[in-house]
């Protein structure tokens, strides 16, 4: 069951970013047909490759990692936001939550930040949310959880190449900075005894790679949407992941002075202090986006 409800809620909100592409579906299916790659070509071109974030958290789920209600962005504020910029940033923190809820089966929430993702979609212009055909593949495969994951990345890799052929590069580039935000936010907080040995805070520390890479992605749109903005806020993170050290490879790789050694090939450390900073950080910059006259 839960891989249906963290499938569902996946598809809720990228086929909001895919639809929009329906109201002109003949000349934008031209247009991606020619100029841009299949979703599966686009998938081993695309080099910052974000990570959903129901996958984080279901991961934290399956080790034992408590749900934490509180570390929810209040869903009755998101009509306060007006700013084109803020809102795109704000959605991301509302999909990330829509996910967290999924995760944990908090059917409550769940509605709720779905309902707020859809109006917030509304004023991103990517309001569609669900087209027939998917709908119809839902349908069909709703007692096949690994058919609606299939599903589901189809739709996320759909959704930004849409955006990036359609020059909103911008606004993808708010949303998965929100998202990420988020996410890493409540996996940070969501860990109540830290330990640098566990799978959990592995997965947490292994975001340098994608950090980097979202940094990079950014960095290639500075000029887009409020994106140069976001830049300037997000340097003392930066400063953090910086701060990890390479260490050893896979087949020498130990526990050394309270240190993480994790991932593939050369090895990243991480120290509690440095988890400890990553989690204020983080805090700092996801209180910014949620604030709303900043």
């Amino acid at each position: 069951m839960k891989e249906l409800i963290i499938s569902f809620s996946l598809l809720l909100l990228l086929s909001a970013c895919t639809a929009e592409s329906k109201r002109n579906e003949p000349t934008v299916k031209e247009e991606i047909n020619e100029e841009t790659a299949t979703v599966d070509e686009f998938k081993k071109a695309s080099y910052y490759a974000i990570p959903s974030p129901e996958e984080m958290f279901a991961f934290i789920n399956d080790n034992g990692i408590a749900y934490n209600k509180s570390l929810l962005h209040d869903y009755r504020e998101a009509s306060n936001y007006t700013d084109p910029s803020k809102k795109a940033l704000v959605f991301g923190i509302y999909a990330a939550d829509l996910a967290y809820t999924a995760a944990y089966q908090d059917v409550e929430s769940t509605i709720k930040l779905y309902e707020t993702v859809r109006k917030l979609s509304l004023d991103l212009q990517i309001e569609e949310l669900m087209t027939e055909d998917m709908v119809a593949q839902i349908q069909a495969n709703m007692e096949n959880p690994d058919s609606l994951a299939l599903i589901a990345s189809d739709a996320y890799y759909n959704a930004v190449q849409y955006l990036e052929g359609n020059g909103q590069k911008g606004k993808l580039a708010l949303m998965s900075l929100g998202g990420w935000t988020e996410s890493i936010y409540i996996s940070l907080n969501a860990i109540e005894d830290v330990d640098l040995a566990s799978s959990a805070v592995e997965r947490i520390a292994a975001q340098k790679i994608t950090y980097d890479n979202l940094y990079t992605y950014l960095s290639k749109n500075r000029n887009e949407l409020g994106v140069t903005n976001e830049l300037k806020k997000i340097q003392e993170i930066k400063g953090v992941f910086d701060s990890f050290q390479q260490g050893p490879s896979v087949k020498s790789m130990k526990k050394k002075e309270g240190k993480l050694v994790f991932g593939k090939g050369k090895k990243t450390q991480m120290t509690m202090d440095q988890f400890l900073k990553l989690r204020e950080e983080v805090g700092m910059y996801r209180s910014q986006i949620v604030a709303q006259n900043i």
